[in-house]
């Protein structure tokens, strides 16, 4: 749980969270009620079960495929599918079709295509990430190095030429990802 309270008005800001994951959000200036939906949360509650006693709660779809226990796939689906401007697709569909990266968790951050081994922050940093260059290009790194002027791996002119290069680097024994968090 994360609770804010506001500086010019009664008002409590609430994350409700779970194995890594925001799961819910709310904000209410009852105080008794957000007692209530935090003490609500912490005994277990379902989302929606949290929703129909608190309708202040709200949550989205990925929340509910986390807890469902379908993070990964709802993931994927949501990458293949959108507009959003900043995904490239044909990288997208090149990862998506290597069983062994659909397996994992993808995530993005500053256009760089992301995979992790759990399904909640911290990720994993243990598999390459793949960037998009200005010139049309891949740009293969570790997540550490994924600056521009970091070193690389390899940079390729194709998507499924630099998914195979992530292929090639898996840790050992790189299964499904996982509901949680890397951190203990």
């Amino acid at each position: 749980m994360s609770i804010v309270a506001a500086a010019q008005e009664r008002s409590l800001a609430m994350e409700f969270w779970d194995q890594g994951v925001m799961m819910a959000k709310a904000r209410t200036g009852d105080l008794s009620a957000a007692a209530e939906a935090i003490g609500t949360w912490q005994a277990g509650s379902r989302l929606s079960e949290l929703k129909a006693a608190y309708p202040f709660v709200e949550y989205n779809t990925l929340a509910e495929a986390h807890e469902r226990g379908d993070a990964v796939e709802a993931t994927w689906a949501n990458y293949r599918t959108t507009p959003a401007p900043h995904i490239d697709h044909d990288l997208i569909e090149a990862a998506y079709a290597q069983p062994k990266l659909r397996a994992l968790f993808p995530f993005h951050s500053d256009r760089t295509l992301n995979f992790s081994r759990c399904t909640g922050f911290p990720y994993t940093h243990d598999i390459p990430v793949i960037s998009p260059t200005t010139d049309g290009n891949y740009r293969v790194t570790w997540w550490h190095d994924r600056s521009p002027d970091g070193p690389a791996i390899a940079e390729t002119d194709d998507p499924h030429d630099a998914v195979a290069v992530v292929i090639a680097h898996l840790p050992d024994n790189c299964g499904p990802a996982i509901a949680g968090t890397a951190g203990p």
